[in-house]
C-alpha cells in the first residue's frame, strides 16, 4: 500500500452525487496524491461509499478517517473492511476511532464509557471475527485514531 506523504482528508464527496464524487477521486489521483481520507458523521455510511469511490481510481488508497468503533459490530466492521479489501487490493485503509462523547452519547444513544477498554474489546473481536466467503488476496491494513 504506498499512501505517500500527503493526501487528503475531505468531508465534500459526502456531499456530492456518487459520479460526481467518483470523478472527483480521479483528479485527485491525477495530481498525485496517495490516499484520500473519508470520515463517518452523519452523512454515507464509509463502508458503502469507500468501494464506489475507490472505482473512481485506478491506484489511489481510501482511507476511513474514521470509521467510528460505536457504529457497527466488529463482525460487521470487519467483514465490511474483508470485502472492500477483496474487491480493491491493498487500495482500502481502514481508520478506526472512538469518536467523541458527545456524538456518540447525543446522536447515537451510546454509553461512552472507557473507550480505550471498549477499542480493545472491538479490534479483539474484529480479529477473531469469521469470514465465510473469499478472503482478498492481501492482508487488510487498518489505523488507529487518537483523541
Amino acid at each position: 500500500m504506498d499512501l505517500s506523504p500527503v493526501g487528503v482528508w475531505t468531508f465534500n464527496l459526502d456531499l456530492l452525487p456518487i459520479p460526481a464524487a467518483q470523478e472527483m477521486v480521479a483528479e485527485i489521483e491525477e495530481l498525485g496524491y496517495g490516499a484520500v481520507w473519508i470520515p463517518e458523521a452523519m452523512g454515507r455510511d464509509p463502508m458503502a461509499h469507500a468501494p464506489l469511490l475507490l472505482a473512481g481510481g485506478k491506484r489511489i488508497v481510501l482511507a476511513t478517517g474514521i470509521a467510528n468503533i460505536w457504529n457497527r459490530s466488529p463482525v460487521a466492521m470487519s467483514a465490511g473492511q474483508r470485502t472492500i479489501t477483496s474487491a480493491f487490493p491493498d487500495r482500502f485503509l481502514l481508520g478506526l476511532g472512538v469518536s467523541h462523547g458527545a456524538f456518540v452519547e447525543g446522536f447515537l444513544h451510546e454509553d461512552y464509557k472507557r473507550p480505550l477498554t471498549k477499542m480493545k474489546a472491538y479490534l479483539d473481536a474484529m480479529d477473531a471475527a469469521p469470514f465465510m466467503a473469499d478472503a482478498p488476496t492481501t492482508e487488510p491494513k487498518r489505523v488507529l485514531a487518537a483523541l
